[in-house]
């Protein structure tokens, strides 16, 4: 007999469908909630931390407006934007010569989460970052195969590339930037192809050093330095400079390197009274002498000649209202080509020439980093003579004019120029700094 098929087992079954669909429901609903919920929280949490990261940034910004402002002392920097704030840690480290090495480490907060910033090594750039610099030349200066510069160049007028001994010699190397005001270079050929790592960039805005202060290194060498009128004669010896000048009666008076390693020679005027004897007329044939006052004055030019063949041991930059002259050679008690533990350091700035006289020897070596405000770096009588071997200059030179040191393959000395790369982050003493820029050794943030 066949038997009806029970309503209330189909709507069981129903009842049990509709439950199990609404149950899965809930349950994908469910998913999609926490889902969105999470991806909103980790939305949320992306946009502090990259407010924190923005706030952080802002502090480090901040604290090194602070350093390029002249603040070299430690300090502890705060602010708040919009929701967050910043606390931003400067601390700085003293070099030797008046130099400073700031460590900036700066965080950010954004609700609750936070971000840090660290510029590790924070510095003023000063001249001695350049391993030549020239806004003019005396005569269009060839740069000769094999020349390389490890440091910073700019031209204001073109680069001039020779093609004498490029085979053996090779390309003219930079190392670093490179840039010139001028909008196209010379080439003797079409052979010449100078290696620019960083770049050659052309046509920029000419650049100036009117910056560099005479007054503010006098400033200097007036606290913890010397300052001397008129011609000095300087021999560097180890730690100790040995020094001629007429107008303070010294004869190789033997100076300890000043505390702040700077000696400044100004340009002096010394004016002196005499008495003469003057007839006197009070009338015809009567009168009597009287002894007259009679002034005069006398000009002594702030020149140094300079010599350390012995060496210098220590950090020391020499200042000079006029020319400076080098007569012998100009070395450190450890060479830093040799020894990466020198920390002999020698900058020569004058507001005039560096002139390498003719009675300075054959091969010469000048360790120092050298600038001339408005003259510039030469040889005397580079174009007469016979060849003098090599001149090393081991530093950098900066100058509003760039001179010849000789001709090339006739006469005067060849070049071997080599940039001191410890000057990139510890420059001579006191030496000068341009204006608005710092640099790093590391970000990390």
């Amino acid at each position: 007999m066949n038997e009806k098929p029970s309503t209330n087992n189909r709507n069981g079954t129903t009842l049990i469908v509709v439950m199990g669909m609404t149950l899965l429901g809930t349950l994908a609903a469910a998913s999609v909630m926490f889902c969105v919920g999470w991806r909103t929280q980790l939305a949320s949490r992306l946009v502090d931390l990259e407010q924190a990261f923005y706030l952080a940034a802002a502090g480090a910004e901040r604290s090194a407006t602070y350093v390029i402002n002249g603040h070299t002392e430690s300090a502890t920097l705060t602010g708040t934007l919009g929701n967050g704030r910043y606390v931003s840690t400067i601390a700085c480290t003293a070099m030797a010569g008046g130099g400073s090495e700031i460590d900036v480490t700066s965080v950010g907060t954004a609700d609750g989460v936070s971000r840090t910033v660290i510029l590790h090594g924070l510095r003023h750039v000063s001249w001695a970052r350049y391993a030549l610099w020239y806004s003019s030349e005396s005569a269009k200066l060839w740069m000769a195969p094999g020349e390389k510069f490890s440091g910073r160049v700019y031209s204001g007028p073109q680069f001039h590339f020779s093609d004498q001994d490029l085979a053996t010699k090779g390309q003219v190397h930079f190392y670093d930037r490179a840039w010139s005001a001028a909008t196209t270079v010379e080439k003797a050929s079409t052979a010449v192809s100078p290696i620019f790592d960083d770049g050659l960039i052309l046509g920029v805005t000419a650049e100036s050093m009117s910056s560099i202060s005479f007054s503010d290194l006098l400033s200097q060498s007036t606290t913890g330095g010397l300052v001397l009128p008129g011609a000095t004669t300087i021999v560097l010896n180890g730690t100790t400079m040995t020094i001629n000048n007429a107008l303070n009666g010294w004869t190789n008076r033997v100076v300890a390197i000043p505390n702040n390693g700077i000696v400044y020679v100004q340009t002096t005027t010394v004016t002196s009274t005499s008495y003469q004897n003057v007839w006197v007329s009070t009338g015809w044939r009567s009168g009597y002498w009287s002894s007259q006052p009679v002034t005069t004055s006398a000009t002594y030019p702030g020149d140094i000649t300079v010599s350390a063949p012995s060496g210098l041991n220590g950090r020391l930059t020499l200042v000079a209202e006029n020319n400076i002259n080098i007569i012998d050679h100009v070395r450190y008690a450890a060479n830093p080509a040799t020894d990466a533990t020198s920390d002999d350091a020698l900058g020569l700035i004058a507001q005039q020439d560096v002139v390498v006289k003719t009675s300075a020897p054959n091969n010469l070596s000048i360790y120092a980093h050298i600038t001339c405000i408005n003259g510039g770096f030469g040889v005397e009588n580079y174009n007469t003579g016979s060849l003098r071997g090599t001149l090393t200059v081991y530093g950098g030179i900066v100058n509003s004019i760039r001179k010849a040191v000789g001709t090339i393959g006739s006469t005067g000395y060849s070049k071997n120029y080599i940039f001191d790369t410890r000057f990139e982050k510890n420059p001579p003493p006191c030496y000068p700094k341009l204006p608005d820029e710092l640099e790093w050794t590391e970000w990390d943030g």
